[in-house]
């Protein structure tokens, strides 16, 4: 397994480019990109209440962390401050359904 955030000597395929980008970064291109898919996903979806959207953006970074912890771009702190995150929006949506019903 390639360690994380290592210099590579060649750049052959696009995980090498991304890889010595995150390392030009100091490690913040992963942590880049989960911002910016965590924005898009939470504006495209303000049309519905900001419960839903912060619950679909939420769920939606959490598989994009999966994913760039599977290509070593993000480290494992900022895999669970996205799984505490994910938690938390199921929090707010759960309380939301509760307060429906009444």
């Amino acid at each position: 397994m390639a360690l994380p955030f290592a210099e590579p000597t060649a750049i052959l395929s696009f995980k090498d480019f991304l890889v010595y980008t995150n390392y030009l970064a100091k490690g913040m291109l992963g942590v880049g990109i989960l911002v910016f898919i965590a924005a898009v996903a939470y504006l495209s979806n303000k049309s519905y209440s900001y419960e839903r959207a912060i619950g679909f953006s939420a769920f939606l970074t959490l598989i994009s962390a999966i994913l760039l912890r599977f290509l070593s771009l993000i480290n494992d702190t900022a895999m669970f401050v996205c799984i505490a995150l994910f938690v938390g929006s199921l929090v707010i949506l759960i309380k939301e359904r509760e307060s429906e019903g009444v």
